[in-house]
């Protein structure tokens, strides 16, 4: 079963399983990240680029444990959408380090594989949310 199969039929998160497994994927993305930044050359762009790094792996998580709380489909899916921005800025960040070859590739690939599939996750959660959304708004009118 895919983990965005793991919603209530209101859409929100089935918290058992599936917040332990996004949440913890997440958070050791995160952890890793934290790591890859300690990591990073001491010059203006890994401390910039570090700093950037850390902070939009962090927002992911955080955005995620607000989700966790939160009452409505609506509101759940605008914190969803929020984790869903900063991840993918986080790998637009570890691209930049990448590139700019303030690390190495081998250092940095399992690190882009894990937010790369953290963004499909996100995304697939957020199309099955809009959609179910979608569908509501048509079967009241």
């Amino acid at each position: 079963m895919e983990l965005a199969d793991r919603l209530t039929s209101d859409g929100l998160p089935k918290m058992g399983r599936f917040g332990e497994e996004v949440v913890g994927r997440v958070e050791r993305a995160v952890d890793r990240t934290i790591q890859m930044a300690l990591a990073m050359p001491r010059n203006v762009a890994g401390a910039e680029i570090g700093r950037q790094a850390v902070r939009s792996s962090c927002s992911v998580g955080a955005n995620l444990e607000e989700a966790q709380a939160c009452t409505s489909r609506k509101d759940f899916t605008h914190k969803l959408s929020l984790s869903l921005r900063e991840a993918r800025e986080t790998l637009y960040w570890i691209r930049r380090i990448e590139r700019n070859g303030l690390l190495t590739a081998s250092r940095l690939g399992n690190l882009m594989t894990d937010w790369d599939e953290l963004v499909a996750i996100l995304t697939s959660i957020q199309v099955r949310l809009r959609r179910r959304t979608k569908g509501d708004v048509e079967t009241e009118t």
